[in-house]
């Protein structure tokens, strides 16, 4: 089981790396983007539509496991301090579930959403170029789906080790 969770917080990493190499690129690309425009006015008319449907979407739901595998989600615990350790067990094993509910219920909505726009071959059209953009359309199911995961996986972890994922992995 140990080795099921190594590998769980292993993958989120890879997924949070990516992200913020999306993060790095859609910089750079900006900052290309203003160079060109003002000291050769030459502008890349496809910068708006690359970070709004392509950087942006990785930066907000790949690291979404990620998140959720660090205890980085905002939580709210009033009467935590009023539980028993069992109560105490219960209640996070229920959160991670409803959390894992809730992720999946998103990744399905955003799943036909993405299909619709498959079929369709979703593109946003410039002057004289088609820009195909159904491909980002994925990527919130797969951050959902991810995050889904990582939820049951700490319903487990909850389960088995009560103490365990109370607080975010240490930064290294």
């Amino acid at each position: 089981m140990t080795a099921l969770f190594t590998f769980a917080t292993r993958s989120v990493r890879i997924l949070a790396l990516i992200a913020s190499i999306g993060t790095v690129a859609m910089m750079l690309h900006i900052c290309l983007d203003v160079a060109l425009r003002n000291f050769f006015r030459i502008s890349l008319d496809t910068t708006p539509e690359i970070v709004a449907r392509y950087y942006m979407v990785v930066v907000a739901f790949l690291p979404l496991a990620w998140l959720e595998r660090r205890n980085g989600m905002i939580s709210v615990e009033l009467l935590e301090w009023a539980l028993g350790p069992r109560t105490r067990q219960a209640s996070d094993v229920f959160v991670a579930l409803f959390s894992a509910l809730a992720y999946g219920v998103l990744a399905w909505a955003t799943a036909r959403s993405a299909l619709r726009h498959f079929e369709v071959g979703t593109y946003v059209e410039f002057v004289d170029y088609k820009m195909p953009v159904w491909h980002s359309f994925f990527l919130p199911p797969l951050g959902f789906i991810l995050a889904a995961a990582v939820s049951l996986l700490k319903a487990v972890e909850f389960t088995v080790d009560p103490g365990s994922g109370r607080h975010p992995e240490p930064q290294q």
